[in-house]
């Protein structure tokens, strides 16, 4: 079946259904969380002039562009879910998308082996930007009315023009030998002015992002796609060496590439677990696919019933090893359908409605033994039987708006490619594509046919924005990560800390993580980030066959909203990062530090 298809998972559970007739939960206030507070507050400021969540969503992405530079964006692309009280729940993509002049020769020497650094670095690893395409059309489509499109870009020209006092984790960032060295000259002069690092608290000022923020907001996204801006982008490619210094190559995206760059309105996929609905992104996304299936599985296990919400468990009060054993199970398993079977449904036929079928939930969960299972492959079809770097923000608003959108530049600081003059980033996204077939990307992912790279095509994504509602259709949770891979099974914990475990949201945001993706087969761990693992867990699970390893890194940094039963919501910013949330009336919550 096609991306963009409504797949209806109720055989997961027993679809949650009407009770007697009441009024729905309201929520009481608006809230945002983000992974900037002052770009929280820009989202909170829209919120109170009378816009819904998804002006304050456009307005939160563009003010992530510049404070936020990393991974908010102009030069890359993402995913949103968007719901709207009373409409059926949307999903746009504005990823990236490959130039038309695109050839995996490109990416090889000589000799017809990868080079791996062009894909990451420098002007062959750009895709064509669909971010400010994406914030237009979410704007277009489900904006309130109240408030004109240069008005959700304001707070972000004002703060690239007047400059904002860098945070810790930005100055910490800058301080990293390998940021400084992937910038491009024009990146250099933005981030270290004069050679110099800035440091927490000095101002961060950038003109030249004010002056195309500026012309966004007057002429529209075809500021960016057509004339002065877009010239830069093509020229700025054009001059880009190799980074591994072959023969000079520069950029292969041209101005009709920019011009016919166009977003996807597409169906989300729904599923339900624990009698909540999930809605989630359908491919190119691999988020929604991998973690509906995951919970399909395991909804199915008696033990999963059985967990208990404060039973005292030997190890930390939650999660059993019992728990870890069938969690990274499962999501061993639907990795496994991912390097094989996803990637963009205009150029792949993915198979969604196979992969979510009760035939093969069914048989995934029963191969689910007692100990790991490191020989698991992929689904394969039955004859005639059967069918990096990364940002998030959540809102909502008091009329029952919700809009979960994850953004991306890939690595952090994507290309480093600055555009001279515009002041904006280029995105590498041209890496989460399969190169070459088995051979993993910058984040340790396998892909084959269904995401090799071809011209138009838009690479296969682990990002997954989720909006949780009742049975009622009340809005519950919304919440997404950054993180490469790890925002999947980021998210995925989440979920089941929060739906399963019945864990308040910020004990559930800060316990710590592990991350399984099918190969490599080694389960990681989180060391020094949060509460830490029990090594004597760790142990009893290396007992089952886990191959195990402890990383002091952290695993995703979600942001969350959770509408508790009176209506009220929690907006939790995740603490391995300098987030936070803030709720309309109540302020913005304290931003972790590093």
């Amino acid at each position: 079946m096609a991306g963009g298809a409504f797949v209806g998972l109720c055989f997961i559970a027993s679809c949650a259904s009407k009770g007697p007739a009441f009024e729905p939960l309201r929520i009481q206030r608006g809230a945002v969380v983000c992974e900037h507070p002052i770009a929280t507050q820009v989202g909170l400021d829209i919120l109170n002039a009378g816009g819904n969540a998804a002006d304050a969503a456009v307005a939160v992405s563009f003010a992530l562009a510049v404070v936020y530079p990393n991974a908010g964006n102009l030069g890359g692309g993402g995913f949103a879910l968007v719901v709207e009280e009373g409409k059926s729940p949307t999903a746009l993509d504005f990823r990236e998308v490959a130039p038309a002049d695109t050839d995996p020769k490109f990416y090889l020497d000589a000799q017809g082996q990868l080079v791996s650094k062009r894909s990451v670095r420098g002007p062959l690893s750009v895709g064509v930007p669909g971010s400010t395409a994406g914030m237009f059309a979410l704007y277009k489509q489900h904006g309130s009315g109240n408030l004109v499109w240069s008005d959700l870009i304001e707070p972000a020209r004002r703060l690239a023009a007047e400059g904002f006092g860098i945070d810790a984790h930005m100055a910490e960032d800058l301080l990293n030998p390998s940021v400084q060295a992937c910038f491009n000259q024009a990146a250099l002069d933005v981030f270290y002015p004069g050679g110099a690092t800035l440091k927490e608290g000095e101002l961060l000022v950038q003109k030249d992002l004010a002056k195309t923020l500026k012309a966004i907001a007057v002429q529209g996204p075809s500021a960016f796609y057509k004339g002065p801006i877009a010239t830069a982008m093509l020229q700025v490619l054009a001059k880009e060496p190799l980074p591994d210094g072959g023969a000079a190559q520069g950029g292969v995206i041209t101005a009709k590439d920019l011009e016919g760059y166009s977003v996807r309105w597409m169906k989300p996929l729904l599923g339900s677990f624990q009698g909540m609905e999930l809605i989630c992104m359908p491919p190119p996304s691999s988020g929604g696919l991998v973690i509906l299936q995951a919970l399909a599985v395991l909804e199915g296990l008696p033990q999963m019933a059985e967990a208990q919400v404060g039973q005292e468990d030997e190890f930390d009060g939650f999660v059993s090893e019992n728990l870890l054993h069938w969690w990274i199970e499962a999501l061993r398993r639907a990795f496994a359908d991912r390097a094989e079977h996803m990637g963009d449904p205009d150029f792949h036929d993915v198979p969604v409605a196979q992969l979510l079928s009760p035939e093969w939930i069914l048989e995934r969960r029963v191969s689910i033994g007692s100990k790991a299972d490191l020989s698991v492959g992929a689904w394969t079809p039955r004859p005639a039987t059967e069918s990096a770097e990364t940002t998030h923000l959540s809102v909502v608003d008091i009329d029952g708006g919700a809009v979960s959108m994850t953004t991306t530049l890939n690595g952090s600081y994507g290309s480093g490619i600055m555009v001279e003059g515009a002041g904006f980033l280029l995105n590498n996204e041209l890496d989460d594509f399969s190169i070459m077939a088995g051979v993993p990307n910058q984040f340790g992912l396998i892909g084959n046919e269904a995401n090799a790279i071809e011209p138009g095509k838009r690479p296969l994504s682990s990002m997954s924005p989720v909006i949780v509602r009742d049975g009622d259709g009340a809005i519950r949770l919304v919440l997404g990560s950054p993180g490469g891979p790890r925002i999947i099974t980021a998210v995925f914990q989440v979920l089941l800390r929060v739906l399963l475990l019945e864990q308040d949201l910020p004990d559930a945001l800060a316990a710590s993580r592990f991350h399984q993706q099918w190969r490599p087969e080694t389960t990681w761990f989180e060391g020094a980030q949060g509460p830490g693992w029990d090594p004597a867990l760790l142990e009893r699970l290396r007992k089952r066959g886990h191959p195990i390893e402890v990383r002091d890194s952290r695993a995703g940094s979600v942001q969350a909203i959770l509408i508790g039963p009176d209506g009220w919501p929690t907006a939790s910013s995740d603490p391995r990062r300098g987030g936070a949330g803030g709720v309309q009336g109540k302020g913005i919550a304290q931003a972790a530090r590093p």
